[in-house]
């Protein structure tokens, strides 16, 4: 996991060696809660890869240290799709750092699909 991965000059995630983009999904919202620092929250924009899926915060202001989010998919677990009775879709799951050891604890996330278009993405 990545906060703010480097992005192109349009915005999007800049590729990693050997990776296929597979889908833009549009009309998100999302969380990441790390104990110890805090929870994070954006709307956007989720990419996912042939290695990861990357949350875009595309409505943050200006100042905002949180432009976007990335989540290698060979180190998530717990992950689950949920479907509420009341409310819109989403995925969750932990995602273990990047550097062993570089966070007080392992990121918690969120991705709600706002605008539907979830059965394409599962």
């Amino acid at each position: 996991m990545a906060l703010n991965p480097p992005l192109s000059a349009n915005g999007q995630p800049m590729r990693v060696t050997g990776e296929t983009f597979i889908l833009d999904r549009r009309g998100m919202e999302f969380e990441v809660k790390i104990d110890g620092i805090g929870k994070m929250k954006g709307k956007g924009n989720m990419v996912l890869t042939s290695q990861r899926i990357v949350l875009l915060n595309c409505n943050g202001k200006s100042g905002d240290s949180f432009k976007a989010f990335d989540i290698p998919l060979a180190l998530m677990y717990n992950e689950s799709f949920e479907q509420p009775i009341f409310g819109a879709n989403y995925i969750k799951g932990k995602c273990r750092p990047l550097v062993p050891n570089s966070l007080p604890s392992d990121p918690q996330f969120k991705c709600w699909f706002m605008e539907g278009g979830c059965q394409r993405f599962l």
